[in-house]
């Protein structure tokens, strides 16, 4: 099971909170002022009348480097500043001459909209980087998977794979749920590797039987871990319900706490929440193929 470790974990991505914004507001307006109190006081304002690129070049750096947000907050804070300490009537907002206006408004939508276009790259670029790392995982999975043709080794690779790439998003605990011959559910395929075999309790047993026969999510909270909660997703092939899957998941993303939160994050084309259900088809079809190369060993033995 080393060769589970060749599969990446899924980036969770940064979380955009009030911290976040903070900092990037201090940083556009200590940067932007200072760039302007240099020119102030080396005087190279009229000497160089284009010196104020010297902000519109920070700009995009920081459309680049941080965010759209910052950018914009620096091109009001360079628009401001080199207005009040720069250009006459110093230490005032108001301008005498109106062709100092329309340089400054000039400046200001080409820092915004530079700000824009650049902050669109960074976007993209990311996103191009996101989308090779989430086949680089789906690779690797199917990788793994082929390495062996026990079955139950084939389970036990899914519960893996499946807890490690998605460990970053909360989830600490990884279940394969199959009815037996009396077609009692039992574990099948448990992450992480313990001693002794998964066995879920009175109420999570009664979860997993509903979800089996009716084939719809189930999401319960987990009274004994503090923001634990247990998600029971049925695994369909075309006409059958394969399994269940069992993801304990503790301090999780947001789009993880409820069916309407996840249904949201699909309507809102969360690339997380896309990635999560695709990887979730994913080994489905490999739970199917391992089922039916089992019941073709079966039928001929």
């Amino acid at each position: 099971m080393q060769q589970i470790e060749r599969i990446p974990p899924a980036h969770i991505g940064l979380r955009k909170n009030w911290q976040y914004y903070v900092y990037d507001t201090l940083l556009a307006i200590v940067v932007s002022l200072m760039i302007t109190g240099v020119i102030y006081f080396s005087h190279l304002y009229p000497r160089i009348s284009d010196i104020i690129m010297l902000q519109l070049i920070w700009i995009i750096v920081l459309a680049i480097w941080r965010s759209r947000y910052a950018a914009i907050v620096a091109s009001l804070v360079a628009f401001l500043s080199f207005n009040y300490f720069l250009l006459p009537p110093l230490y005032s907002l108001w301008l005498d001459d109106p062709a100092q206006w329309v340089t400054l408004l000039v400046f200001l939508i080409t820092a915004v909209v530079t700000s824009g276009l650049a902050g669109s790259a960074r976007k993209r670029e990311e996103q191009e980087r996101e989308n090779e790392h989430e086949l680089r995982i789906l690779y690797e999975l199917i990788r793994v998977y082929n390495t062996t043709d026990d079955f139950d080794a084939q389970l036990d690779i899914i519960a893996l794979s499946t807890l490690r790439v998605f460990s970053a998003l909360g989830v600490r605990e990884c279940v394969i749920l199959m009815p037996d011959q009396d077609g009692k559910i039992q574990s099948m395929a448990d992450a992480p590797i313990r001693v002794d075999k998964f066995v879920p309790n009175a109420e999570e047993l009664r979860r997993a039987s509903t979800v089996f026969a009716t084939g719809n999510r189930s999401i319960m909270l987990d009274e004994t871990v503090p923001h634990a909660l247990v998600h029971f997703i049925p695994l369909k092939s075309a006409n059958r319900i394969l399994c269940v899957l069992y993801l304990r998941v503790v301090n999780g993303v947001p789009w993880l706490e409820d069916q309407e939160a996840m249904q949201k994050a699909l309507v809102e084309e969360s690339s997380q929440a896309e990635f999560f259900w695709t990887f979730i088809e994913q080994i489905c079809s490999l739970v199917e193929r391992s089922l039916l190369r089992e019941k073709l060993i079966s039928s001929g033995s």
